[in-house]
């Protein structure tokens, strides 16, 4: 499979968007059953979501209601959408090509409220205490796909957000070439900037996006999302900053997860 990542927010729909413009064929569906008026106007090109999304492993694959089977040596052209927590999970042979996006913290943070704001409005409820900050979303996710590609060394291009927006002829270019299909004119025809949601932070300033992390460690965010849009390697120094930087906020997400795990306890004995 040919595998779009990042987290949510990051701009994996719109890779879908350009991978099927060129031609490749796609697992998942534009507008998923019931998105399609509720958040259009968050994402009006469509998702390009499935059952895949959290990874293709033995809870996804065969599929567990129809008992349908993806075999790696049938989707090895096909494009699919996978959040990074589902691309570790996923087995390996699935893993033919990997596209990862990856936004800056800010932008992700200002997106994801925008999109819960567009939730409140439709009445929808939000489980709020299931969902770490956007913040630390965005790095335990960019941490975890640092690591996994280190662990798995699978074929991977890492591409900035900022940088398909500036230049999307030349990132189409050279990520289909890479791939060794796929049509780079229609592809980067499909790029509209105009349509980009979250870089004014809608007036939020870093402490409100940050959710409680230190600056310190946002500076290592920064320096992260700057390497990767400016096409530099992860030295061996670096890699350690990264590395104390998870070990920092380790606790946070240990202290998120217990609070998790102690409401639904709450809850399954509140039903009984």
């Amino acid at each position: 499979m040919i595998i779009v990542t990042g987290t949510k927010r990051s701009g994996t729909s719109l890779w879908m968007h350009l991978l099927v413009a060129a031609g490749l064929p796609y697992i998942g569906d534009r507008f998923p059953a019931g998105w399609g008026e509720l958040l259009r106007a968050a994402n009006p090109d469509g998702f390009f979501e499935s059952e895949l999304m959290a990874g293709v492993y033995y809870r996804t694959n065969p599929h567990p209601q129809t008992g349908a089977y993806l075999a790696p040596h049938a989707t090895r052209h096909h494009a699919v959408k996978i959040f990074i927590p589902g691309l570790i999970r996923t087995d390996v042979a699935f893993i033919d090509r990997c596209v990862a996006t990856v936004r800056s913290w800010r932008e992700h943070a200002a997106s994801s409220r925008r999109v819960r704001s567009l939730q409140d409005g439709a009445g929808l409820p939000r489980a709020e205490g299931g969902v770490l900050s956007p913040a630390l979303e965005w790095w335990c996710s960019n941490y975890g796909l640092v690591r996994d590609l280190a662990i798995r060394g699978y074929p991977v291009h890492v591409v900035s957000y900022d940088a398909l927006l500036r230049d999307p002829e030349r990132v189409a270019t050279e990520v289909l070439a890479w791939i060794g299909q796929g049509d780079a004119g229609r592809a980067a025809a499909v790029v509209r900037p105009e349509l980009r949601t979250g870089h004014h932070q809608g007036g939020a300033s870093d402490g409100e996006l940050a959710g409680g992390i230190d600056p310190r460690h946002l500076e290592v965010f920064d320096e992260l999302y700057a390497r990767i849009d400016g096409d530099e390697p992860l030295t061996a120094g670096f890699v350690e900053r990264l590395n104390r930087t998870d070990e920092a906020l380790r606790p946070l997400v240990l202290e998120h997860q217990a609070s998790v795990d102690a409401q639904t306890i709450a809850d399954i004995l509140g039903r009984e």
